[in-house]
């Protein structure tokens, strides 16, 4: 009445059983890692756009008052420059009134773990 099956044909039973969850899982796995992927640009785009603002902030200053801004307060009070301190460390220093204040715009590492 039964035909007993070979290992080969449970085997193939199994993975065709098997198919539709591994293949959403895969999926699920790949939609993780793009997210993830994505959030790292968006982190560094932000970290970019910082920099570059801090920076023009600066030289404008120095266009219209003949010298570099003195704090990192007084730079962003200016020019309303706002950031997330808990995503970033900013690093202004500045070297003399006639001088560019070097500007390091660092992100944080407790922030790549974030979703």
């Amino acid at each position: 009445m039964f035909r007993k099956q070979t290992v080969p044909q449970k085997l193939f039973q199994l993975l065709k059983a098997a198919f539709p969850a591994i293949f959403l899982a895969a999926i699920v796995i790949c939609f993780a890692i793009s997210i993830r992927l994505a959030s790292k640009d968006s982190l560094s785009n932000q970290q970019e756009s910082l920099e570059r603002a801090l920076r023009g902030g600066a030289v404008r200053t120095y266009a219209l008052t003949g010298s570099y801004p003195q704090s990192l307060e007084e730079l962003t009070k200016t020019y309303h420059i706002t950031y997330d301190p808990e995503k970033f460390i900013v690093e202004y220093t500045p070297t003399a009134a006639n001088l560019l204040p070097d500007i390091f715009v660092i992100p944080r590492k407790d922030n790549t773990d974030r979703s």
